[in-house]
């Protein structure tokens, strides 16, 4: 099917209020932000969401890319930052919904014994596939189609341009920093060449820390639910014995498993990309799910992983 031409983007409903940019006579609006935001995530320094706003994860992203360029640290969108990323061009585009799209639409049950008899976890309805497909929250992306009740194939709907994407190279290591919540590949001399926002367990004592190496990966995976580790939910259940849950979006690690050399623990996908950056795991390290697909073509067998604090 033919691009369309592109329509004028809406603003978003009631855009937050950006912070002030010191020492900076250029007032950016909130579709300039996510112009930039959108560059960002097209050459991996993720924002978590593109959503018009300086806020935590955008200043990460901005420090990591203002790290791995040499540039001073500021964590916002100062004129050499801006100059370094270059002219962002127009943040939106128009895309059509496809069969394959709609397939992904399966609304999960809500019980564990439930979901272990389903075949696949989609997603709960098309805002929440958009919003992964766009890299921006439910919210933003109604907000950018105000006219739009339903989803449906042939919808033509305007998210944010976050595809095509640059190549993804091959890193060397992978860095995983605590204090920032935020997961780096590096290359062989320690360049950042991507940065991810994570989740990190809530209980500091399930915290590791030192190198570790990626022990194995498993694209769209299952996961098994242990009575052991969730008691309470599993006698509510009736649950006696260890069940299977099956892939997508909506499974526990989402779309990727990246496991660690420490038993138990993996950097992997969510069902709730909107709550990465919150200290909410039982000890491994969340991403969105577009991050974790994207780090495991980064990564190898025996690729070091340094947890630092």
């Amino acid at each position: 099917m033919p691009t369309p031409t592109p329509k004028p983007i809406p603003a978003p409903a009631e855009p937050p209020a950006l912070r002030a940019l010191p020492e900076d006579p250029e007032k950016l609006t909130t579709e300039r932000v996510a112009a930039y935001q959108v560059a960002l995530e097209r050459m991996h320094f993720s924002c978590g969401f593109v959503d018009g706003d300086v806020g935590m994860r955008t200043q990460r992203a901005l420090k990591a890319f203002q790290e791995a360029n040499g540039l001073p640290v500021t964590s916002q969108l100062d004129p050499d930052t801006r100059a370094r990323i270059g002219e962002p061009g127009e943040p939106f585009t128009n895309y059509v919904i496809t069969e394959a799209d709609i397939a992904t639409i399966a609304p999960p049950p809500k019980l564990w014994l439930e979901k272990s008899k389903v075949p696949f976890l989609g997603y709960n309805d098309g805002w929440e596939m958009l919003g992964e497909k766009f890299h921006c929250t439910r919210a933003y992306i109604k907000a950018l189609n105000p006219d739009i009740k339903e989803i449906t194939v042939g919808t033509e709907v305007i998210g944010p341009k976050v595809f095509p994407a640059a190549p993804l190279p091959k890193a060397a290591s992978i860095r995983i920093l605590l204090a920032e919540t935020t997961i780096q590949a590096l290359d062989a001399d320690g360049r950042i060449l991507a940065s991810f926002p994570c989740s990190i367990a809530k209980d500091k004592n399930k915290r590791p820390n030192g190198v570790l190496t990626v022990k194995n990966y498993a694209p769209n995976p299952n996961y098994t639910f242990s009575p052991d580790l969730f008691p309470e939910v599993a006698a509510a259940e009736g649950i006696t014995k260890r069940i299977i849950i099956p892939p997508g979006p909506n499974n526990p690690v989402g779309t990727m498993w990246i496991g660690l050399s420490l038993p138990g623990y993996g950097m992997h996908g969510t069902p709730e990309p909107e709550d990465i950056s919150r200290t909410q795991s039982h000890g491994c390290f969340r991403l969105c799910n577009w991050n974790a697909e994207k780090l495991y073509k980064m990564i190898k067998i025996g690729t070091p992983v340094d947890v630092q604090p």
